[in-house]
Order: C-alpha cells, then sequence, then structure tokens
C-alpha cells in the first residue's frame, strides 16, 4: 500500500458504531445548524432595525441565494463522493486532480450565474414573484450579494472536502468564525446601510469558509487533498454532477417552491405572510441542519468503503444512521414545540400592538406560530429522506438520489401547496410542507428496499 493510501486508511478506516458515526459527523452537524442560526441572523436584525417588509425583501431574496448554493452542492456534494470512493480505491493522486477540477468548474458556474442576475435583474425578480412594492427592497438584498456568488460557492465547495480529508471540524471551526463575523456586521452595517449592509454582512461572513479552505487545500501538502494543475476531464465533470443531482435537485426544488410559496402568500395575505414564511423556513433551516449534518458528516466513510466494497460496513452504516436520525427526529420535534414562541420573539415580533388606538393582533406572529408549530410534524419524516437521497449519493448513483429529492422537494411539495392552499388558505400552506414529507418518505423506503441487493447494504 502506498503512502497516500495509508494516510486515507487514517481518516476514513474506522471502526462503526453508533458513537464513532456521530463523532465523526458531529463538526459537520454542528457547522450544518450553525450556519442555519446564522442565516436567522439577516432577518433578525433587519426586523428589529428596519421593519417586517424588509424581513419580507429578504424571505423573497432568499431562493434566489438558495439556488446558487444548489449548485454549489452539486460539484461540492458530486465531487466529495466521486474522490472519496477513488481513495478507498488507492488512486490518491487522481482524487487530487479531480478534486482540483471540480473546485475550478464550480467557482466558474457560479461566476456564470452572478453575470445572468446582474444582467436580468427584471426576469429575476418577476420569477421571484416580487410585486412593485418590494421591488426596490428585494433588489437591493440580491444586487450587494451578487459578486459574492462564487466566493460564497467556492465555501460551501470546500466544506464537503474537508470532510474528506477528515479535517471537518476545520469546517466547523471556519463556519464558526463566519458566522460570528456576519452577527458583529450585522449589528454595524444594517443601521448605517440598511437592507445592503444585511446583505453585505451574510456575504462577508459566508466568505469566511472559502478564504479559510483555498488557504489550507493551497498550502497544505501533506494531507490527502490539495490543489494540483488540474486535467479537464468532462466525463469526471459529468459523475460529479451525476452523484450531487440530488443534494441540488433538493436545495433547488426548495427554492422553486420557496418562490411558489411566496407567490401563494403574498396573494392570500401579502407581504405580511411572507415575513411569517421567512421565519418559517429560518426555523426548518435550523432543524434540517441536523439531518444534513449528520448525512453528508458521513458520507464520506459510506463511499469510501462503497470503493472497498466493504459490505459489512455498509450494513452497520445503514442500520445506525436509522436509529440515529430517529433519535434526530424526536430531538428537533422536541425543541420545535419547546422554542416556538421563544424563536419568535428574537425577530421583536409582539402578538399585540396598538393600532389607531385599539389593542390588535399581530397576523405575522400568530401566522409564524401556527407555521413553525404544523411544520413540525414533518421532522418525523425528514431524517429518511434526508439519509435515503445522500446514501444513494455517496453510492454514486445520482439518479436514485435526484428522484428522492426531485418527488420529495419539488413534486410533492408544488402539488401540496397548490392542493391545500385552496381549501385551507394560509394554513394550508403550512401543512403542506410536513404533507410533502410524508409522501416522500414512501418513496424513499420503496427505493431503499428494492435496491438493497444491488449495494448489499441491508
Amino acid at each position: 500500500m502506498s503512502q497516500d493510501s495509508t494516510q486515507a486508511d487514517s481518516s476514513l478506516e474506522i471502526n462503526i458504531s453508533a458513537f464513532s458515526l456521530l463523532k465523526f459527523s458531529l463538526p459537520t452537524i454542528i457547522a450544518n445548524v450553525a450556519m442555519g442560526v446564522f442565516g436567522v441572523v439577516d432577518g433578525v436584525f433587519a426586523a428589529r432595525i428596519i421593519d417586517e417588509y424588509a424581513l419580507s425583501a429578504i424571505g423573497l431574496a432568499w431562493p434566489f441565494i438558495m439556488f446558487v448554493l444548489a449548485v454549489g452542492l452539486l460539484f461540492g456534494v458530486g465531487g466529495n463522493a466521486l474522490i472519496a470512493k477513488e481513495i478507498g480505491e488507492g488512486f490518491i493522486e487522481k482524487a487530487r486532480k479531480n478534486f482540483s477540477l471540480v473546485s475550478f468548474a464550480g467557482i466558474l458556474s457560479a461566476v456564470f450565474l452572478a453575470v445572468l442576475a446582474w444582467l436580468f435583474p427584471g426576469l429575476l425578480l418577476n420569477i421571484l414573484g416580487v410585486d412593485d412594492y418590494m421591488h426596490d427592497m428585494t433588489w437591493e438584498y440580491i444586487r450587494t450579494a451578487i459578486p459574492f456568488m462564487p466566493i460564497i460557492m467556492a465555501g460551501f465547495l470546500f466544506q464537503q472536502f474537508f470532510m474528506t480529508e477528515g479535517k471537518a471540524h476545520y469546517g466547523m471551526i471556519a463556519v464558526g468564525i463566519g458566522g460570528v463575523t456576519n452577527i458583529i456586521l450585522n449589528g454595524i452595517l444594517i443601521p448605517a446601510y440598511g437592507l445592503r449592509g444585511a446583505a453585505l454582512a451574510t456575504c462577508i461572513g459566508y466568505s469566511v469558509p472559502a478564504v479559510f479552505g483555498f488557504t489550507f487545500f493551497t498550502l497544505n501538502r501533506k494531507g490527502l487533498l490539495y490543489f494540483v494543475m488540474p486535467k479537464f476531464d468532462l466525463s469526471v465533470l459529468i459523475a460529479t454532477a451525476t452523484n450531487g443531482v440530488s443534494e441540488m435537485v433538493s436545495v433547488m426544488a426548495t427554492s422553486i417552491s420557496s418562490i411558489v410559496m411566496n407567490n401563494i402568500l403574498m396573494d392570500l395575505d401579502g407581504p405580511m405572510a411572507v415575513a411569517s414564511a421567512g421565519i418559517m423556513m429560518a426555523g426548518m433551516s435550523i432543524m434540517q441542519g441536523f439531518f444534513f449534518g449528520y448525512t453528508t458528516g458521513i458520507s464520506p466513510i459510506i463511499s469510501y468503503n462503497y470503493g472497498k466494497k466493504n459490505h459489512d460496513r455498509l450494513k452497520q452504516i445503514l442500520n445506525l444512521s436509522l436509529l440515529i436520525t430517529s433519535v434526530l427526529a424526536v430531538i428537533t420535534v422536541s425543541l420545535s414545540w419547546l422554542f416556538t414562541d421563544r424563536f419568535i420573539q428574537v425577530y421583536d415580533i409582539d402578538p399585540l400592538m396598538y393600532i389607531g388606538g385599539f389593542l390588535m393582533d399581530l397576523p405575522i406572529y400568530e401566522m409564524a406560530f401556527d407555521s413553525l408549530r404544523i411544520l413540525s410534524f414533518g421532522y418525523i419524516f425528514m431524517g429518511i429522506n434526508v439519509f435515503g437521497s445522500v446514501l444513494f449519493t455517496s453510492l454514486n448513483n445520482g439518479k436514485i438520489s435526484g428522484l428522492i429529492a426531485f418527488m420529495r422537494g419539488f413534486v410533492f411539495l408544488i402539488t401540496c401547496l397548490r392542493v391545500m392552499s385552496a381549501i385551507w388558505n394560509v394554513d394550508g400552506v403550512w401543512m403542506a410542507v410536513p404533507l410533502a414529507e410524508v409522501l416522500g418518505s414512501f418513496v424513499t423506503v420503496y427505493l431503499l428496499i428494492k435496491m438493497r441487493k444491488v449495494y448489499h447494504y441491508a
């Protein structure tokens, strides 16, 4: 065995147990939950310092940011699965070249998307469902964020590759520093520059992991992965896209579904309903971080053992992961119910206020409260859906992984949004999200059973 292969064994060759899987994935779980928490910061500062319409503008703009990050996950998760498999097979030098190629291609794609957004702002805002009243505020946020898209995408790419390198805690530290930077800058820049300051604070904070990752993978020449002169190979990019399409589809479907949701809510109850949805999605991004952090955290271990054809370990990983995601489901539902009121209060939105001398209910509070409570039931099924999707990505089967993500996050969610909102109005919008998770779990379980003999994980 070569020296490089020995290095690979030291980071990914672990004894499989619930403790070892949680230990390996813990930095990624913390990083993903932290990113969810830090993602709330913009909305909190905007609602407190500006007003609820600023919160609504961020909610309308965020699907565009999610769309760009979805492409980042395409390259990051897809490339990570391919490269971890190559390391498991012992092809270390090939893995380094492909790592460099995938990183460059991902950043270049973000440049392309940023240019398109800058050239066609009217089309972008129309797609996002922004009306005339919210036009200027939403565009102010987006145009400030556009130049940062390539570096933000690089940060997401490097987050994935830190796991393959066996340095997931480096990514956690970078995210933590970026989040603290975001919080500090929000307090400084929003009072001075309004929504532009909010966008600047977020983008600078999200840029920290990119700077950290670029420095590490450039200067650290003793690790598994570092930048080398890439060799263009279309088959590698196609394999990366195929592997990562599920994660891209999942986030992109969430982005598209958010646009559909915002359009429905604007028609039903205006900007305040969109602001409530922003609070709901912020809560979901935090709780989803538990599932996504665990599954992406162990993804390199799955790919590595798949490359080594160690079927016994794959079986252990599946059984333990189903148990762990079930426990995480109980934790997330409990947290959601225990802290619903306190989470909304972070935005400084009171349930009552004086309007025209009369004490009246503030709709945004009630809608946000109902949405968070209803949404929490979806966490029971979210874990199995996220795990199933990432599992097949790790096994280099992006088609099945993409099917799970597409059905759950696009077909079922948009269908439920249309049908449920027509019956129960705004409450129907909130109910659509957990219902889509329930329907998605049937697809996930069916595919897990169907493919068990192909990949020998059960």
